[in-house]
């Protein structure tokens, strides 16, 4: 099988990576122009993350894309790339008639099936009256692929952390589920996989979804 990662290139990315190799998949990594990134293992496409045509070329035969773009600084540009990248993605996901998306979110951006949970409410609350832009960006991202027509997975995390894997992490819906505030970024990994090559594709149990994570 083979997969397109977007955000490769981050601290979650080196766990996708792993990941998709550990598995056998063909990996093609998009990384900005001035990226220093290298890995003889993956091909690499260098550009501008809303370049349609470049993402098409990238996406092109993938059974899959997964996405860990997100906010990483606490300066984010106000001008929502992470939102203007995604929807590049889906331009050219359609384009190249690729439907699986499973991309990384937080708890900021609510699920309408959410029910109350404080810790998850207090952290938005924090991330949108300290970092405005950051939230918009994630919001923004959320009804993208939420209005995307794609068979969509969003992965909701809170804390990332480079501790080795639970293996059976925590699962479910903000508010329905006893979450804790942390997940390994290699707990992640494992679950984005298990959407495109586990029993879970096949009872299409996150599809269209989007739960949180955490580690036990």
């Amino acid at each position: 099988m083979k997969v397109t990662i977007f955000g490769a290139t981050g601290k979650t990315g080196k766990y996708l990576i792993d990941e998709g190799l550990k598995r056998g998949f063909e990996i093609t990594v998009v990384a900005r122009s001035n990226s220093p990134f290298e890995n003889p293992k993956v091909s690499i496409i260098r550009g501008d993350l809303t370049d349609v045509e470049l993402l098409r070329v990238a996406i092109r035969g993938s059974d899959a894309v997964l996405s860990a773009l997100g906010p990483t600084s606490p300066r984010h540009p106000d001008d929502l790339p992470i939102t203007a990248a995604t929807q590049a993605i889906i331009a050219a996901m359609k384009l190249e008639n690729v439907k699986r998306l499973i991309a990384i979110s937080t708890g900021t951006a609510p699920d309408p099936e959410d029910g109350p949970d404080w810790k998850v409410r207090l952290q938005a609350l924090m991330i949108k009256l300290l970092l405005p832009s950051s939230y918009r960006d994630i919001i923004g991202l959320s009804r993208a692929i939420r209005s995307s027509q794609l068979d969509w997975t969003m992965v909701r995390v809170a804390i990332l952390t480079h501790r080795p894997a639970a293996r059976q992490p925590i699962v479910g819906l903000y508010g329905h589920t006893r979450h804790s505030m942390t997940v390994a970024r290699e707990d992640v990994a494992i679950f984005m996989f298990n959407q495109i090559s586990s029993r879970e594709v096949v009872n299409n149990e996150h599809l269209n979804k989007a739960p949180g994570i955490s580690s036990a």
